[in-house]
């Protein structure tokens, strides 16, 4: 088969214009997706509609819905089963396009580890999520953030004109520019935890799965285990109402909005987990949180305080470590480094240790075979990865789903980038589940972690409460 390039046009927008274009053409579909760069990124990805949406429910078998309703289901390895769909369209890479050129964009759950490693089945799966969910576009939009200019681009051969999505994105965007003048109002100043949350486990239960955590860890079965608590709440507005909110005041690098017609998706992640460009991957790890302070100087001494804390520290080399052991298995070995080591970022409500470690990709590896390589995050399972994920099996009641899952795009040229899913909601009839978790040390207090793990939460929670009273 031929291969072809995308066609394509470009035009001027801001930001804020792209964001209120999507939000205003989200209505017409009830699937889209937006990744945006909120901080340090470059690119802003969206589209509505999709051509197809690939979900894969039972790791054996990948089910594809095309836009006209036509269904078809392949069986195989389903990551693999969408790398070689993506790979099929035979799209070509055009170097005067943003690195984002057409693909699919969605989701790998948590529990589709399950498809490749020996892990227990003992908590419940009461949100169903499916283990992968992927949307192929005819036609997206790419913003490049720095230079405020739009890529309106088509899937060739299917008859679409790139000048009539312009001009669809251009009238949606003034249009959603003036509903935005005319809902302008006040936001939500003072925030406090909303009451009757339930909650997955509740402090006295956590503080006794941190007791068993170190009891793991004095019988040198692991160095560090990350656990986590979900709260859920009834939303009571659209799902994109609160990722606008969210986007308004807690801006992170890998922001997701994921509408689908069972659920729906509000993420504000720090954190990456996988970046490929050609045969160079990147990965930034995660570990050591303080929250914000509420001056310069509180927030500076917090600084310091994470800096120098000894468990922290530890932590956080752990998880590098970690880091380094996945890369080891999916590059070549003397490519493997740390290239940038325990900086601090700043977010709304906390501050994180960070760390880069990248490496060049082995060249008889798959794209699937790279992603399963490293998943999930070791920053958020624990060290060693396979042994605190049965443990996490073993004391979290639930499942997690999307949770410390995967958010991104794979594109047709093999590049790909996905985060890991942190500081999220996963919004199922009607109901938000936030989940949060802190990582667990040999020295950790079990209270203490506890209220970590729900002031990590915090961001999305007043999201939610800022899009309500809006």
């Amino acid at each position: 088969m031929k291969r072809v390039f995308p066609d394509y046009k470009k035009a001027n927008m801001t930001k804020e214009q792209f964001f209120y274009a999507y939000k205003e053409l989200a209505q017409t579909s009830e699937e889209h997706v937006l990744l945006e760069s909120g901080r340090v990124g470059k690119l802003c990805i969206a589209g509505v509609d999709p051509l197809v949406t690939m979900k894969s429910t039972d790791g054996q078998s990948l089910e594809l819905v095309w836009r006209d309703g036509a269904t078809e289901v392949r069986t195989g390895e389903p990551l693999e089963l969408v790398a070689d769909f993506v790979r099929s369209m035979n799209v070509d890479y055009l170097p005067e396009l943003p690195d984002y050129q057409g693909g699919v964009i969605g989701f790998v759950s948590y529990d589709y580890a399950r498809t490749y490693e020996p892990i227990p089945e003992i908590a419940k799966d009461d949100l169903d999520t499916p283990d992968l969910f992927f949307c192929l576009f005819d036609r997206w939009a790419v913003l490049d953030v720095e230079d405020e200019v739009v890529t309106f681009m088509t899937l060739p051969e299917r008859g679409l004109n790139p000048e009539v999505v312009e001009a669809e994105w251009l009238q949606a965007a003034a249009i959603g520019e003036k509903k935005r003048v005319h809902e302008a109002g006040g936001t939500a100043v003072e925030f406090n935890r909303p009451e009757n949350i339930d909650v997955s486990v509740t402090g006295p239960q956590f503080e006794q799965m941190v007791r068993d955590v170190q009891r793991y860890i004095e019988l040198q079965e692991v160095n560090q285990v990350n656990l986590s608590v979900r709260q859920s709440k009834a939303l009571e507005v659209e799902p994109l109402a609160m990722y606008e909110a969210l986007r308004s005041f807690n801006p992170s690098p890998y922001m997701a909005s994921i509408g689908a017609k069972e659920f729906a998706v509000v993420s504000g992640s720090p954190e990456l987990l996988l970046k490929k460009r050609g045969n160079e991957l990147s990965t930034r790890p995660i570990g050591g949180t303080r929250p914000r302070g509420a001056s310069l100087q509180e927030d500076q001494a917090l600084e310091q305080e994470l800096l120098s804390n000894e468990k922290e520290k530890g932590e956080h080399i752990m998880l590098v470590e970690q880091e380094l052991e996945d890369f080891g298995k999916v590059c070549v070995p003397e490519t493997v480094e740390t290239d940038e080591f325990m900086v601090i970022e700043r977010y709304s409500h906390v501050m994180h240790l960070v760390s880069n470690v990248r490496g060049t990709a082995a060249p008889d590896l798959s794209t699937a075979a790279i992603i399963k390589g490293v998943f999930p995050g070791g920053s958020i399972t624990g060290s060693p990865k396979l042994r605190t994920m049965e443990i996490i099996e073993e004391l979290e009641p639930t499942r997690r789903g999307l949770y410390t899952g995967s958010i991104g795009w794979i594109g047709f040229n093999g590049d790909l980038e996905l985060n890991i899913v942190i500081r999220s909601a996963y919004i199922k009839d009607g109901v938000a589940h936030i989940q949060a978790g802190a990582g667990l040390v040999a020295d950790s207090n079990p209270r203490a972690e506890y209220v970590e793990s729900l002031n990590k939460a915090k961001a999305l929670w007043q999201a939610k409460e800022m899009a309500e009273k809006a």
